[in-house]
């Protein structure tokens, strides 16, 4: 971040000659399929992923082609099954359509092939991972539409399908059967060394009869007997994938911006049933005492059973490095926002699947430098204190250009002001404000060198970074990424004299930590209100 009137010491711009695509950073060109490319890349925080790209135009020649890559990417995403790489973003971006993917090593099926045939039980043990795949893809409306051995990374319990996002770029259509006659056509490269077992002779027999088997299942079935070690019966049982996008980029398209969104196709889950009507009073037979009877009435219904969100709130409180809601969102959990590494992600999913009691649910988070951890933890108390509050405190960007794109990042791009709008709880307080960059350091927006007015009544809001006022003001510049913007408010001043204004985080970290310990016992609770920010070139 660029700081702005009044600053003595310039910052040092270098130019970002890289090639970007949104978030990602393109590095080499690991291959190509006519008009798509394939990439490696690295997201916003460093990590790698595959990237298919290919020009938007290429999908807009008709209505339906771009629909339906909208529609197949947003489909593979919820796809889970082992074998079959994770899709982890897709859109529009600057005139290309791209589908990001976990990146899968090793050599493929082909150059394994090349030099000499598998074993036998190698061949079955790959077969069965390759056709439990492409069971799992056609079960959920997906088909490959390129499967060949240059698709399958490594062989046997290893193998992985590798494609299925790079189809979705496909602007020809295939068919499911397209898919069964390249299953067949693996099977027999895999087994044609192996006729010498009449199961296996018998089995490519039976390739070439029409219509022997009519979907990947009974295939694999196949396959699987010829070593005689059965399927077990939760491969054959459809699956409910938990795997949801991590993003979807911001679509940018003829001018027109579409916020990302987040695709629930799932069936609602099963609710239990209510209580059945106790069976109607028998008649009462010939000559028996009549018994009086009074009019029915009618069992009240139950209520309809709802997601446990407060229950799962409540267990995302204790975990202090993750910045994240949950919401109800068609009678199923959705877990939003961002964490501050990997080990903040896990402890997220592991607080939702240990609260959410079954219920059907879903992530759409972003992860976050490790390195944010320490604020967050340092003023987990704090933040947990705000939530409590019935007018808590708040602050967000004001930053006009980001009023119609929060969520479809990056939120402030180079040359951005920065801009935020602080509102103060129902008592007067004394608000420090901090950004905390990419590369380590804080930058003290308040109190600062050119304003010390710190102090809000109660319910004020206050607007900070605003040129217009003429008061100090700073722009986005690099380095770029997920970076932290934190306010904390007081009672008093949390330091007798304002901090520098510019400080690496770890010392600045250790002294607020001090500060909060050595506030008086009767003293108002410290409040504080985080956010990520993602900025880009």
């Amino acid at each position: 971040m660029q700081r702005g009137k009044g600053t003595a010491a310039a910052t040092t711009v270098t130019a970002d000659s890289e090639r970007r695509l949104g978030r990602y950073r393109l590095r080499e060109l690991l291959g190509r399929d006519g008009e798509a490319r394939l990439h490696r890349a690295l997201d916003e925080n460093g990590q790698a992923v595959a990237l298919w790209t290919i020009p938007l135009a290429r999908l807009c020649a008709d209505a339906a082609s771009l629909e339906r890559f909208r529609r197949t990417a947003a489909a593979t995403a919820q796809l889970s099954h082992p074998a079959i790489p994770a899709v982890l973003a897709s859109g529009e971006h600057a005139g290309t359509a791209f589908v990001a993917i976990a990146p899968v090593t090793g050599p493929t099926l082909a150059d394994r092939l090349s030099d000499g045939a598998l074993g036998l039980d190698d061949s079955v043990a790959t077969l069965d991972r390759v056709l439990g795949a492409l069971d799992a893809a056609h079960r959920a409306g997906i088909v490959h539409g390129a499967l060949e051995a240059e698709a399958i990374r490594n062989s046997a319990a290893a193998a992985m399908v590798t494609g299925f996002g790079r189809a979705a770029l496909s602007a020809a259509r295939a068919s499911r059967s397209d898919d069964l006659a390249a299953a067949g056509r693996l099977v027999e490269r895999l087994l044609s060394n192996h006729v010498d077992h009449p199961a296996v002779s018998a089995l490519l027999e039976r390739l070439r009869e029409r219509g022997a088997f009519p979907d990947a299942a009974s295939l694999r079935h196949a396959v699987a007997g010829l070593t005689g070690t059965p399927l077990p019966a939760s491969a054959t049982a459809p699956k409910r994938g938990r795997r949801w996008p991590v993003w979807l980029g911001g679509l940018t398209l003829a001018g027109g911006l579409a916020t990302g969104v987040v695709l629930m196709n799932r069936p609602a889950p099963n609710l239990p049933l209510p209580p059945s009507s106790p069976p109607a009073a028998a008649m009462n037979a010939p000559g028996a005492a009549a018994v009086p009877s009074s009019p029915a009435t009618a069992p009240a219904p139950d209520a309809p059973r709802r997601p446990p969100v407060e229950a799962v709130a409540q267990a995302l409180r204790a975990v202090p490095c993750a910045l994240v809601t949950v919401e109800e969102t068609g009678g199923r959990l959705l877990v939003s926002g961002t964490a501050a590494g990997e080990t903040a992600e896990a402890a997220v999913r592991e607080a939702v699947e240990a609260a959410a009691g079954g219920w059907e649910h879903g992530f759409d988070l972003a992860t976050a430098d490790a390195q944010f951890c320490a604020p967050l933890a340092g003023v987990a108390a704090a933040l947990d204190a705000n939530r409590g509050v019935a007018e808590p405190l708040t602050a967000g960007l004001a930053t006009p250009e980001v009023a119609t794109a929060e969520g479809s990042g990056p939120q402030l791009s180079s040359g951005d002001p920065l801009i935020m709008e602080i509102k103060a709880p129902a008592r007067p307080v004394r608000v420090q404000v901090d950004y905390f960059t990419t590369d380590g350091t804080v930058v003290h927006l308040l109190p600062n060198p050119s304003d010390s007015g710190t102090a809000l009544a109660a319910g004020a809001s206050r607007r900070l970074g605003d040129r217009a006022d003429g008061g100090r003001h700073w722009t986005i510049g690099p380095p770029y990424g997920s970076e932290l913007l934190l306010t904390i408010a007081t009672t008093e001043p949390l330091f007798p004299t304002p901090r520098p204004e510019q400080e690496p985080a770890a010392d600045y970290l250790a002294a607020l930590v001090e500060a909060l310990a050595a506030m008086p016992d009767d003293a108002p609770t410290a409040l504080a209100a985080a956010r990520f920010i993602t900025t880009g070139p």
